[in-house]
């Protein structure tokens, strides 16, 4: 058993959100939690890109099972680490759905914004029942394990 502490740092809520969205924004897969219709926990790989106030943005496809549990408006979790071998830092994310966005022109609008962001292929966004959901984040925490030690970075949005 590991008994390296977890340091709790008390950095501005300012400096954490920045250093938070500095680490979501190199970053573009993300696994996303939320409850099926059943109310079971499911899980799904997901490519996304964040905006300037940590909302995410993620696609899917109409006919796809998450659709209909996502278009509920769930609590969502969201974890994305660092992409290699042995990850050093990791986010976690409370955040809600807040917007469906269907409308043709504003997904392709958001899509060339999306490409900027995040250059992976993108293998379902040209189908025709292709959304985008936006994703308000509402707390998330920072691990980082860089330095030797784990530190932790608690961020709260929730007004």
């Amino acid at each position: 058993m590991n008994n390296t502490p977890i340091c709790v740092y008390n950095e501005s809520q300012s400096a954490i959100k920045d250093n938070i969205w500095h680490f979501l924004d190199r970053n573009n897969k993300m696994i996303l939690a939320y409850n099926n219709q059943a109310g079971e926990p499911v899980q799904a790989f997901m490519l996304y890109a964040v905006d300037d106030e940590l909302n995410f943005y993620f696609g899917t496809l109409k006919r796809f099972p998450k659709y209909e549990c996502l278009n509920q408006n769930p609590p969502l979790s969201i974890f994305v680490q660092e992409e290699n071998l042995n990850p050093n830092k990791a986010v976690s994310v409370k955040a809600v759905i807040v917007e469906e966005i269907t409308d043709k022109e504003k997904i392709n609008e958001l899509l060339r914004w999306f490409a900027r962001k995040n250059t992976c292929k993108y293998h379902i966004k040209d189908q025709d029942d292709f959304i985008m959901f936006k994703a308000k984040t509402l707390s998330a925490r920072l691990i980082d394990g860089s330095m030797g030690k784990l530190e932790r970075y608690d961020l709260n949005l929730e007004e």
